[in-house]
């Protein structure tokens, strides 16, 4: 017999196999349980029965003896448990099992119960049985959300599912991939549950259902499929946006300390800033930024991530919650990327995706400018044709590199292809900046960095910077090994993994910043310092420049296989969360994210 199966196991995780096989394997298996409104009700609806005060005490209630918290397990059975109550009325012993919801209705309109919370009870009364040598004909399920007390026969139908549970356990525990999602008949579990943003139900099913042949290589999506996809029934389950604010910190000699649940900046010991951390789901210090351990710890207990920045805004480290337990994931990634196959099919799916961004944007850019230039009368051509970013031959080059992605036969014919492409790109973002007036001007001519020589290299690198900084958020949140990658593998001591992700984006979101900050006339030259050969943005650009990035994570975007609107941030964890689906296997293939 395996380990997993020697294990004892908790009779609420019989609740949740009956309930959803998949949930049970990602809460026990991999050992992601994260929590939501509903949970945090069901502790609080829980509070008296775990009383410690409490526990394992009997009191005489009426005629009726009651001890709440009873632990008890059995070796036999292979299960354990702290039932909430033991009830005993005239010798009759009786489990009973609070649960949080309403009791559901019969045909009849009178209470009843769900077979997941009858599974679980029985469990608890075949213990019962076990330890008081007694027959337990009965258990109590009393819903909070109706005060309803339902009598649950432990007949042999019951008990029969309840014995099948605890074998499907062992079968579960003992697979390397989780189950797949419910049928679309069962999908309404899905709503609620605390584990769907993880699980994504919906994008995995779908995924499976429209892949083709596993010989074909994955292929990215053409402009009218992308358009097809905002046609896709698929019910989103995943929030579309985290309302959560992003705090920056960059004043030298600032000190975050904590007051009650706010976080609190001083200055030379005076406060200029009091934030409540209910509003915050990240922070981002740079530079000489002092943070108690009070507030480290704290932040970690709320698994509210902080980011480490230089003054320069390079990415140093994050300080996160306690890694995800789930090591079959990271033993899932380092077997893949090791895998050459693996890692080049990959490779090619976020290189072909960054090609694609970049076209797409260097095509809408050109195209807006062409417009600007004939309204303003600029463009002395009679009758001019309609723009099309398409016509420009850095575009019409960049799609040939694109379709020849897919058929690179390895990583450094990738990195040729990809390298060739960000020539052309680059070699066209000047004219993507607008022409401003005198002193409030930006020239580009080529990409350079560590460190940027000029304004626009040093917006670049800080965009990609930030980036970089939620990439790595991602991939942790997921529980990947972040410094794991398949196409960045071979940098040592950087984090590849977030690097890898990040390509995706790069163009959509970091470039994107960039153009709007500059053609919008948000920033000038007078807002960086440069200082013999580096340039960088100075306190009050950074400030515009937080703003912005974070206005672009916010804006909202139809994915191109799923069809759903969400915005970039979400999108970030997204896909990696179906990086994880792909390398455990539950999706034939990784699709990277592309804009139409």
């Amino acid at each position: 017999m395996s380990e997993a199966a020697e294990e004892l196991i908790p009779v609420r995780a019989l609740n949740q196999v009956t309930y959803c096989p998949r949930l049970y394997y990602l809460e026990y298996v991999e050992a992601v349980m994260p929590t939501n409104e509903y949970v945090e009700d069901g502790l609080f609806q829980h509070r008296r029965v775990n009383d410690p005060a409490l526990a394992s005490r009997t009191r005489k209630e009426g005629d009726t003896l009651r001890t709440r918290s009873v632990a008890l397990s059995s070796q036999k059975l292979g299960i354990t448990a702290k039932l909430d109550v033991l009830e005993e009325q005239d010798r009759v012993i009786r489990p009973v099992e609070t649960k949080r919801s309403a009791a559901p209705k019969d045909d009849h309109g009178e209470p009843t119960f769900w077979q997941n919370d009858a599974v679980q009870l029985c469990a608890q009364g075949l213990l019962v049985e076990e330890a008081f040598e007694v027959t337990v004909a009965s258990g109590i399920l009393y819903y909070v959300g109706s005060k309803t007390r339902v009598d649950v026969p432990l007949g042999p139908a019951l008990r029969e599912a309840t014995l099948a549970a605890i074998d499907r356990i062992r079968d579960l525990s003992s697979r390397e991939t989780p189950p797949e999602p419910l049928p679309p008949e069962l999908r309404r579990r899905c709503f609620g549950c605390s584990l769907a943003t993880i699980c994504l139900p919906e994008e995995t099913l779908y995924s499976i259902q429209q892949s083709g042949p596993e010989s074909e290589p994955p292929a990215q999506p053409s402009e009218s499929e992308c358009e097809g996809a905002a046609g896709v029934e698929l019910t989103r389950v995943i929030p579309l946006n985290d309302e959560k604010a992003v705090l920056y910190l960059q004043e030298p000699g600032a000190h975050v300390g904590r007051r009650a649940e706010h976080l609190v900046v001083t200055i030379d010991g005076k406060q200029t800033n009091r934030i409540p951390m209910a509003s915050i789901r990240q922070v981002v210090i740079f530079g000489n930024v002092q943070v108690s351990t009070q507030v480290l710890h704290i932040l970690a207990e709320q698994e509210i991530p902080v980011s480490y920045l230089t003054g320069y805004g390079k990415f140093v480290a994050s300080v996160m919650p306690s890694p995800p337990k789930n090591v079959a994931l990271r033993a899932h990634q380092y077997r893949a990327f090791a895998d050459p196959a693996v890692a080049l099919g990959l490779s090619r799916s976020i290189v072909a995706a960054k090609i694609a961004n970049q076209r797409t944007l260097l095509m809408r850019s050109l195209r807006s400018q062409a417009k600007d230039q004939t309204a303003d009368g600029e463009a002395d051509i009679p009758d001019p044709a309609p723009a099309r970013g398409s016509d420009e031959p850095a575009a019409r080059d960049m799609a040939e590199m694109l379709d020849r992605v897919d058929q690179a036969p390895d990583q450094g014919v990738l990195l040729g292809l990809e390298g060739q492409s960000a020539a052309l790109y680059f070699g066209e973002f000047g004219r993507m900046l607008k022409t401003r007036p005198p002193g409030e001007s930006f020239d580009f001519t080529k990409r350079n960095r560590r460190p940027p020589r000029d304004p626009v290299n040093a917006l670049l690198s800080f965009a990609y910077a930030l980036l970089c900084k939620d990439c790595f958020a991602a991939a942790c949140t997921v529980g990947f090994d972040p410094y794991q990658g398949f196409y960045h593998a071979g940098r040592h001591g950087r984090p590849s993994l977030a690097l890898d992700l990040m390509e995706e984006f790069r163009a959509i979101i970091a470039d994107s910043v960039v153009l709007n900050l500059i053609n919008n006339g948000m920033l000038t030259p007078a807002d960086f310092l440069t200082w013999r050969d580096a340039c960088q943005l100075n306190d009050e650009g950074r400030e515009v420049f937080f703003k912005a990035y974070e206005q672009r994570k916010s804006t909202e975007v139809t994915h191109p296989v799923f069809g759903y609107r969400m915005t970039y941030g979400r999108m970030l964890e997204v896909q990696a969360r179906m990086l994880a689906a792909y390398i455990r296997g539950d999706i034939p293939r990784y699709t990277g994210f592309t804009v139409r």
